[in-house]
């Protein structure tokens, strides 16, 4: 996977943050985490979304997966988690979706 280098993401154990141009962020606690979910979409430098759904919100937190620390971070998470989070829609057609995870 390419990595996209306007964003990063990294997981420390309990909490999720995500750093984007700009200075745009955005960080949730790994406890609130309700789905993790990948969409494939039609851009020159991001094939695929990763969207995490969160308790108590209407809203996902999304990010390129191939954003800087995807695969740490997914690592990480898969151990929290207690499950395997591999993302499978890199070369999917555009509007493909997959649920990740959820609990």
């Amino acid at each position: 996977m390419s990595t996209c280098h306007a964003s990063s993401i990294v997981f420390d154990g309990r909490t999720l943050s995500w750093f984007g141009p700009d200075g745009a962020t955005w960080s949730v606690p790994a406890e609130r985490l309700r789905a993790i979910r990948e969409v494939a979409v039609e851009s020159a430098d991001v094939r695929c979304l990763v969207m995490f759904d969160i308790d108590g919100e209407d809203a996902e937190l999304q990010t390129p997966a191939n954003a800087s620390g995807m695969d740490r971070a997914l690592d990480g998470l898969s151990e929290r988690l207690k499950t395997n989070l591999n993302l499978q829609l890199e070369g999917a057609a555009p509007g493909s979706s997959r649920v990740v995870w959820s609990r």
